[in-house]
C-alpha cells in the first residue's frame, strides 16, 4: 500500500523547541530517530505539510495523526478541530478526540490503534487529480485554555489513499 509518513520533525508543533513545554528524544517503538513528546501546554497545535508531487495522481488521501500518549497523559480528552487544506479547499472536523472522552456522540472523531501499537485519529481526506500542484496542508488545533495537556508522544502525520 502506498503511503507517505512525514516524521514529528517534518511537523510545525506549537512550542515544539521550548523545553518547557516539549522534549525531542528516540523511542525504539518508532520508525524515526526522534519523536516529541509533550510535558506540559495549554495551547496544542501541530501542522503539516507535503508537496502533492509526492503522491500519485487521481486518488483520495486520508490524513492520519499518528501518536501515543505516555501512563500519566492527562487533558487530552477535550475536543479539538483538524483539517486538510489542498488547491483552495479546506475541509474542516469537529469533535476530535486524542483520547477517548466518557461520552461518545456518533459525530466523534476518537483515536484508533494501529497494527504497528500507535494511536492514530483522522484529520481528514482530500483528493489529488492530475494536473494539481501544490501543497497539502493538515491541522490539529485543541485551544481549550482552562485545560492543561500532556503525555502525547508525536510520531508524525501518515496520507494514505482512502
Amino acid at each position: 500500500m502506498e503511503f507517505h509518513m512525514l516524521g514529528a520533525n517534518d511537523l510545525s508543533i506549537e512550542w515544539q523547541d521550548d523545553t518547557r513545554y516539549w522534549e525531542w528524544g528516540h523511542i525504539p517503538e518508532s520508525r524515526f530517530p526522534e519523536v516529541c513528546t509533550l510535558r506540559e501546554v495549554w495551547w496544542l497545535e501541530i501542522h503539516g505539510k507535503l508537496a502533492a508531487v509526492n503522491l500519485s495522481q487521481n486518488n483520495t488521501y486520508v490524513a492520519y495523526l499518528v501518536f501515543r500518549t505516555t501512563e500519566n497523559c492527562s487533558g487530552l480528552d477535550a475536543p479539538a478541530k483538524s483539517s486538510v487544506s489542498f488547491r483552495g479547499v479546506k475541509r474542516e472536523t469537529e469533535n476530535v478526540y486524542l483520547q477517548t472522552p466518557g461520552r461518545v456522540r456518533q459525530d466523534y472523531v476518537i483515536p484508533l490503534r494501529r497494527n504497528d501499537g500507535w494511536m492514530e485519529i483522522k484529520l481528514g481526506e482530500f483528493e489529488y487529480k492530475e494536473g494539481d500542484d501544490g501543497e497539502v496542508e493538515m491541522v490539529f488545533k485543541e485551544v481549550t485554555l482552562n485545560k492543561r495537556k500532556s503525555g502525547l508522544i508525536v510520531e508524525g502525520i501518515e496520507i494514505r489513499p482512502k
